[in-house]
């Protein structure tokens, strides 16, 4: 009898042991799927803090344009300091006369950098608007700086080119 009990012991031992181990094991399963879980919701945290620093960058992106094209509007038809044979700096003409180089157009190219922080193809539609821009500069004729305001008006359309830049972005 003695060695039945002792064999039930064994037993009984043994199946205590596989016990033991199946809860050690879902143990360190449900451990590993609250991780799993917890690195999820740092990656949402994430994604929404990069989606939240893209917005603010394409916020800045869309005010330069926007602020650039009143510049023209302004600098051509009310202002007269834009026209012909001008370049954007303070006195018309930075190569001869110095003078600093007009806000607008820094921070357009400002935002034209800071595009590539957000994706390639918006840096790509930045690289367009800025060679528009550039267009406009240094051009000797009146007809051949009319063509150029009139592309750029066609093209510089601020409420499109809201709806491309969120696109892009």
């Amino acid at each position: 009898m003695q060695v039945e009990s002792q064999s039930v012991a064994i037993w009984i031992e043994a199946i205590a042991v596989c016990i033991e181990a199946v809860a050690l094991v879902l143990i360190l399963l449900f451990e590993e799927r609250g991780r799993r879980k917890d690195h999820q919701e740092l990656l949402k945290q994430l994604d929404i803090s990069r989606k939240q620093i893209n917005a603010d960058r394409v916020a800045e992106i869309f005010k330069a344009l926007r602020n650039f094209e009143h510049y023209i509007v302004q600098g051509v038809h009310f202002k007269k300091t834009l026209g012909p044979g001008k370049d954007f700096s303070e006195y018309g003409d930075y190569s001869n006369k110095g003078g600093s180089i007009d806000k607008e157009y820094l921070d357009l190219q400002e935002a034209y950098y800071l595009s590539y922080l957000v994706s390639d193809s918006l840096a790509v539609y930045l690289k367009a608007r800025m060679a528009e821009a550039d267009g406009l500069q240094r051009l000797s004729s009146a007809t051949e700086f009319n063509a150029s305001l009139q592309e750029f008006h066609k093209n510089w359309d601020v409420y499109k080119m809201a709806v491309q830049i969120r696109e892009l972005s």
